[in-house]
Protein backbone atom coordinates (compact mmCIF):
# COMPACT_ATOMS: atom_id res chain seq x y z
CA UNK A 1 0.00 0.00 0.00
CA UNK A 2 3.09 2.58 0.62
CA UNK A 3 4.31 1.74 -2.39
CA UNK A 4 1.16 2.55 -4.09
CA UNK A 5 0.73 5.53 -2.36
CA UNK A 6 4.14 6.95 -3.35
CA UNK A 7 3.68 5.74 -6.99
CA UNK A 8 0.69 8.03 -6.96
CA UNK A 9 1.76 11.04 -4.90
CA UNK A 10 4.86 10.67 -7.21
CA UNK A 11 2.16 11.29 -10.24
CA UNK A 12 0.17 13.70 -8.54
CA UNK A 13 3.92 15.73 -8.15
CA UNK A 14 4.59 15.57 -11.95
CA UNK A 15 0.94 15.98 -13.50
CA UNK A 16 1.27 19.30 -11.04
CA UNK A 17 4.53 20.40 -12.13
CA UNK A 18 3.64 19.97 -16.30
CA UNK A 19 -0.28 21.95 -15.11
CA UNK A 20 2.24 24.81 -13.34
CA UNK A 21 4.85 24.49 -17.01
CA UNK A 22 1.59 24.73 -18.51
CA UNK A 23 0.18 27.85 -16.99
CA UNK A 24 4.26 29.57 -17.35
CA UNK A 25 4.29 28.93 -20.80
CA UNK A 26 0.52 30.59 -21.13
CA UNK A 27 1.10 33.34 -18.59
CA UNK A 28 4.36 33.90 -20.84
CA UNK A 29 2.90 34.44 -23.99
CA UNK A 30 0.13 36.66 -22.66
CA UNK A 31 2.71 38.76 -21.87
CA UNK A 32 4.63 38.68 -25.17
CA UNK A 33 0.83 39.84 -27.27
CA UNK A 34 0.23 42.61 -28.97
CA UNK A 35 -3.26 43.81 -30.63
CA UNK A 36 -2.32 46.27 -33.24
CA UNK A 37 -5.19 48.46 -34.39
CA UNK A 38 -4.32 50.47 -37.24
CA UNK A 39 -2.00 47.72 -38.74
CA UNK A 40 -2.89 48.38 -42.55
CA UNK A 41 -2.42 52.44 -42.23
CA UNK A 42 1.29 53.32 -42.77
CA UNK A 43 2.53 53.83 -38.88
CA UNK A 44 0.79 50.68 -38.27
CA UNK A 45 2.54 48.45 -40.70
CA UNK A 46 6.06 49.70 -39.91
CA UNK A 47 5.31 49.34 -36.07
CA UNK A 48 4.01 45.66 -36.97
CA UNK A 49 7.06 45.02 -39.06
CA UNK A 50 9.72 45.96 -36.34
CA UNK A 51 7.65 44.04 -33.87
CA UNK A 52 7.98 41.16 -36.45
CA UNK A 53 11.76 41.34 -36.25
CA UNK A 54 11.81 41.35 -32.52
CA UNK A 55 13.90 38.46 -31.28
CA UNK A 56 11.83 37.80 -28.70
CA UNK A 57 9.43 36.71 -31.18
CA UNK A 58 6.09 38.44 -29.64
CA UNK A 59 2.60 37.53 -31.07
CA UNK A 60 1.46 40.04 -33.03
CA UNK A 61 -2.51 40.25 -33.52
CA UNK A 62 -4.21 43.02 -35.81
CA UNK A 63 -7.57 44.39 -35.73
CA UNK A 64 -8.86 46.03 -38.90
CA UNK A 65 -11.73 46.50 -41.18
CA UNK A 66 -10.87 44.95 -43.82
CA UNK A 67 -8.09 42.11 -43.73
CA UNK A 68 -7.85 42.42 -47.29
CA UNK A 69 -5.87 45.53 -47.02
CA UNK A 70 -3.01 43.17 -44.99
CA UNK A 71 0.21 42.89 -47.41
CA UNK A 72 0.15 38.29 -47.95
CA UNK A 73 4.35 38.76 -46.48
CA UNK A 74 2.57 40.20 -43.22
CA UNK A 75 -0.28 38.29 -42.69
CA UNK A 76 0.72 34.68 -43.24
CA UNK A 77 3.23 36.10 -39.65
CA UNK A 78 -0.15 37.51 -38.19
CA UNK A 79 -0.58 35.23 -34.81
CA UNK A 80 -4.27 36.39 -36.21
CA UNK A 81 -6.28 38.69 -38.22
CA UNK A 82 -8.83 39.94 -36.36
CA UNK A 83 -12.14 41.65 -38.57
CA UNK A 84 -13.95 44.03 -36.82
CA UNK A 85 -14.69 47.98 -36.48
CA UNK A 86 -12.76 50.43 -34.20
CA UNK A 87 -15.54 51.98 -33.56
CA UNK A 88 -17.27 49.08 -31.99
CA UNK A 89 -17.04 48.32 -28.09
CA UNK A 90 -17.75 44.46 -28.82
CA UNK A 91 -15.76 43.96 -31.51
CA UNK A 92 -12.93 45.78 -29.47
CA UNK A 93 -13.88 43.27 -26.61
CA UNK A 94 -13.89 40.11 -28.86
CA UNK A 95 -10.12 41.25 -30.16
CA UNK A 96 -8.84 41.51 -26.99
CA UNK A 97 -10.10 37.82 -25.54
CA UNK A 98 -9.24 36.03 -28.59
CA UNK A 99 -5.48 37.71 -28.78
CA UNK A 100 -5.21 37.67 -25.04
CA UNK A 101 -3.01 41.27 -25.24
CA UNK A 102 -1.53 42.32 -22.73
CA UNK A 103 -0.29 45.42 -24.85
CA UNK A 104 -3.12 47.61 -27.35
CA UNK A 105 -0.95 49.49 -29.79
CA UNK A 106 -2.82 51.81 -31.38
CA UNK A 107 -1.92 53.34 -34.80
CA UNK A 108 -5.68 55.05 -35.78
CA UNK A 109 -6.32 57.58 -38.17
CA UNK A 110 -7.59 58.50 -42.32
CA UNK A 111 -4.57 58.44 -44.23
CA UNK A 112 -3.40 62.39 -45.14
CA UNK A 113 -6.82 63.36 -44.51
CA UNK A 114 -7.20 66.36 -42.91
CA UNK A 115 -11.22 66.56 -42.85
CA UNK A 116 -13.67 66.34 -39.51
CA UNK A 117 -13.37 62.88 -38.20
CA UNK A 118 -13.89 61.17 -35.20
CA UNK A 119 -12.39 58.05 -35.45
CA UNK A 120 -9.67 58.22 -33.00
CA UNK A 121 -12.35 59.70 -30.02
CA UNK A 122 -14.61 57.06 -30.92
CA UNK A 123 -12.14 54.59 -31.22
CA UNK A 124 -10.77 55.25 -27.72
CA UNK A 125 -13.59 55.27 -25.74
CA UNK A 126 -14.34 52.01 -27.51
CA UNK A 127 -11.00 50.57 -25.82
CA UNK A 128 -11.47 52.38 -22.88
CA UNK A 129 -14.94 50.92 -22.00
CA UNK A 130 -12.93 47.19 -22.59
CA UNK A 131 -10.15 48.12 -20.58
CA UNK A 132 -12.09 49.10 -17.28
CA UNK A 133 -13.91 45.86 -17.13
CA UNK A 134 -12.66 43.23 -14.26
CA UNK A 135 -11.02 40.69 -16.97
CA UNK A 136 -9.19 43.73 -18.75
CA UNK A 137 -7.73 45.32 -15.83
CA UNK A 138 -4.00 43.97 -16.89
CA UNK A 139 -3.85 45.44 -20.50
CA UNK A 140 -1.98 48.33 -21.43
CA UNK A 141 -2.23 50.92 -24.01
CA UNK A 142 0.40 52.71 -26.45
CA UNK A 143 -1.30 55.33 -28.34
CA UNK A 144 -0.22 56.89 -31.06
CA UNK A 145 -1.18 60.76 -30.90
CA UNK A 146 0.54 63.94 -32.28
CA UNK A 147 2.40 67.06 -31.74
CA UNK A 148 0.04 69.73 -31.31
CA UNK A 149 -2.57 67.28 -29.37
CA UNK A 150 -2.99 67.19 -25.39
CA UNK A 151 -2.02 70.76 -24.72
CA UNK A 152 1.32 70.90 -26.80
CA UNK A 153 1.91 73.26 -29.13
CA UNK A 154 3.74 73.13 -32.81
CA UNK A 155 6.13 76.03 -32.63
CA UNK A 156 7.58 76.92 -35.95
CA UNK A 157 9.42 80.24 -36.46
CA UNK A 158 7.31 83.75 -38.10
CA UNK A 159 4.03 82.16 -37.23
CA UNK A 160 3.79 79.38 -39.55
CA UNK A 161 3.12 77.03 -36.18
CA UNK A 162 -0.01 78.30 -35.83
CA UNK A 163 -1.14 78.09 -39.33
CA UNK A 164 0.00 74.37 -39.19
CA UNK A 165 -2.33 74.00 -35.91
CA UNK A 166 -5.07 75.98 -38.01
CA UNK A 167 -5.00 73.68 -40.74
CA UNK A 168 -4.45 70.52 -39.02
CA UNK A 169 -7.40 71.65 -36.62
CA UNK A 170 -9.36 68.85 -36.64
CA UNK A 171 -7.23 66.16 -36.64
CA UNK A 172 -5.66 67.45 -33.49
CA UNK A 173 -9.57 67.76 -32.25
CA UNK A 174 -9.25 64.18 -32.87
CA UNK A 175 -6.40 63.39 -30.93
CA UNK A 176 -7.35 65.90 -28.39
CA UNK A 177 -10.71 63.30 -27.82
CA UNK A 178 -8.22 60.25 -27.93
CA UNK A 179 -6.03 61.70 -25.53
CA UNK A 180 -8.91 62.28 -23.06
CA UNK A 181 -10.39 59.13 -23.30
CA UNK A 182 -7.37 57.10 -22.39
CA UNK A 183 -5.57 59.83 -19.53
CA UNK A 184 -9.78 59.93 -18.30
CA UNK A 185 -10.08 56.70 -17.55
CA UNK A 186 -6.80 54.52 -18.04
CA UNK A 187 -4.04 57.14 -17.04
CA UNK A 188 -1.92 54.61 -15.05
CA UNK A 189 -2.21 51.64 -18.00
CA UNK A 190 -1.51 54.31 -21.27
CA UNK A 191 1.59 55.20 -22.70
CA UNK A 192 0.82 58.18 -24.97
CA UNK A 193 3.65 58.96 -27.95
CA UNK A 194 3.57 62.17 -30.23
CA UNK A 195 5.14 62.18 -33.00
CA UNK A 196 6.09 65.48 -35.27
CA UNK A 197 5.27 65.38 -38.52
CA UNK A 198 5.03 61.62 -39.87
CA UNK A 199 7.31 60.95 -43.30
CA UNK A 200 8.31 57.58 -44.77
CA UNK A 201 12.04 56.46 -45.94
CA UNK A 202 13.72 59.10 -44.39
CA UNK A 203 15.18 57.93 -41.24
CA UNK A 204 17.68 59.71 -38.96
CA UNK A 205 18.14 56.13 -37.28
CA UNK A 206 17.02 58.32 -34.02
CA UNK A 207 14.58 60.05 -31.86
CA UNK A 208 14.82 62.55 -29.64
CA UNK A 209 11.96 63.93 -26.84
CA UNK A 210 11.00 67.62 -26.18
CA UNK A 211 8.79 69.64 -23.69
CA UNK A 212 5.13 70.44 -24.12
CA UNK A 213 5.82 74.18 -24.96
CA UNK A 214 8.86 73.77 -26.47
CA UNK A 215 10.08 73.84 -29.97
CA UNK A 216 10.58 70.86 -31.53
CA UNK A 217 14.61 70.19 -32.41
CA UNK A 218 13.06 69.13 -35.65
CA UNK A 219 9.74 68.99 -37.77
CA UNK A 220 9.79 65.37 -39.09
CA UNK A 221 9.28 61.83 -37.17
CA UNK A 222 10.37 59.28 -39.82
CA UNK A 223 7.55 56.25 -39.18
CA UNK A 224 10.37 53.75 -38.88
CA UNK A 225 12.29 55.58 -36.17
CA UNK A 226 8.72 55.98 -34.82
CA UNK A 227 8.29 52.47 -34.76
CA UNK A 228 12.02 51.20 -33.42
CA UNK A 229 11.68 53.70 -30.78
CA UNK A 230 8.73 52.40 -29.59
CA UNK A 231 9.37 48.59 -29.98
CA UNK A 232 12.76 49.17 -28.02
CA UNK A 233 11.08 50.80 -25.52
CA UNK A 234 8.65 48.50 -24.90
CA UNK A 235 11.70 45.77 -24.64
CA UNK A 236 14.23 47.80 -23.67
CA UNK A 237 16.53 48.20 -20.44
CA UNK A 238 14.80 51.86 -20.86
CA UNK A 239 11.41 50.73 -20.38
CA UNK A 240 8.07 52.18 -20.88
CA UNK A 241 6.51 54.36 -17.79
CA UNK A 242 2.77 53.71 -18.62
CA UNK A 243 1.16 56.93 -17.25
CA UNK A 244 3.05 59.82 -19.12
CA UNK A 245 3.39 61.03 -22.34
CA UNK A 246 6.40 61.59 -24.50
CA UNK A 247 6.95 64.15 -27.61
CA UNK A 248 9.56 63.08 -30.30
CA UNK A 249 11.07 63.92 -33.39
CA UNK A 250 14.13 62.82 -35.49
CA UNK A 251 17.52 64.49 -35.18
CA UNK A 252 19.25 66.19 -37.45
CA UNK A 253 21.43 64.43 -39.83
Amino acid sequence: NKAKQSKANQTNLAIAKYQFKMIDITTQQQQNSYLLIGATGRTGMEIFNRLLQHETKPQVHVFCRNPNKIPTHFSNQCASIIKGDARNVQDIQNALSQSNAHVVIIAIGEGDSIKKTDIRTTNAQAVVQVMQKPPYRHIKAVVISSTGAGGTRIIVGMGIGRLIEHHLRHIMHDHDGQESAFLTAVPDRTWIVRPTSLTIDKPTGMLISFGDKEKSPTIHTDRSDLAHFIVEKLYGNNEVTFGGTVNVTGIKK
